[in-house]
C-alpha cells in the first residue's frame, strides 16, 4: 500500500506527465483555428474601407498563447494583395486599427459586452465561444467530432461589411440565411 506522499507523489508525475500532450493538444487546435482565419482572410472581400495595399490587421483579444500561434502562422502572409498584421489587444477598445478581431477564450461577460459596441459594427468579429453568434458575432470556430468547423452569422457579417466567398461558406454553418 502507499502511503499519503507517495500517491501525491505519483499523482503529481502522472499529471506532468499528460499536461505536454494537453498542451501539444490545444496547440494543434489553434494551429487548424488560424489555418481557418487566414482561409476567411483570403477569402474575403474587403471593399473600400481598406485601401490598396494596406495591411489587413487581426487582433487577437483573450489567450496570448493564441495571439503567439497567430502570429506565428500569418505574419508573412498576404490576402488578395493585403499583407496580414497580428496585434494582440489587451482591449475591444483598442480594436480601432483592425479589420478582424478574434476573440480566443471564454470571457463570456467581456465578449458579449464588447459585440454590443457600435464601436465594433465594421469589424470582423471571430470567435470560439458557443453563444458567439447570439451575441452578435459574425464567425464561430469549433471541434466538431476532431475536426475544425464553423458556423456563421449573415447578419453579423454583413454588418461587418466584408462579403465572403460563397466557395468557403458552403464548408461551414450558416445562420440567418435570407
Amino acid at each position: 500500500m502507499l502511503s499519503t506522499t507517495s500517491a501525491r507523489l505519483l499523482a503529481s508525475l502522472a499529471i506532468l506527465a499528460l499536461a505536454p500532450a494537453a498542451s501539444l493538444a490545444e496547440e494543434a487546435e489553434d494551429e487548424l483555428k488560424a489555418a481557418v482565419v487566414l482561409s476567411f482572410l483570403r477569402y474575403g472581400e474587403w471593399g473600400p474601407a481598406l485601401p490598396p495595399n494596406a495591411a489587413l490587421t487581426v487582433g487577437v483579444l483573450g489567450r496570448a498563447e493564441f495571439a503567439g500561434v497567430l502570429q506565428h502562422s500569418l505574419e508573412g502572409k498576404s490576402a488578395n494583395g493585403h499583407p496580414v498584421r497580428v496585434v494582440e489587444l489587451k482591449s475591444a477598445a483598442l480594436q480601432h486599427t483592425c479589420q478582424v478581431i478574434y476573440f480566443a477564450g471564454d470571457n463570456n461577460p467581456e465578449i458579449k459586452a464588447a459585440l454590443e459596441s457600435p464601436a465594433l459594427a465594421r469589424v470582423l468579429t471571430v470567435g470560439e465561444t458557443r453563444d458567439f453568434l447570439d451575441w452578435g458575432g459574425a464567425i464561430n470556430l469549433f471541434v466538431f467530432h476532431g475536426h475544425m468547423a464553423f458556423e456563421v452569422s449573415l447578419d453579423a457579417l454583413e454588418r461587418s461589411g466584408v462579403s465572403v466567398s460563397s466557395r468557403l461558406l458552403r464548408f461551414g454553418q450558416i445562420r440567418n440565411r435570407k
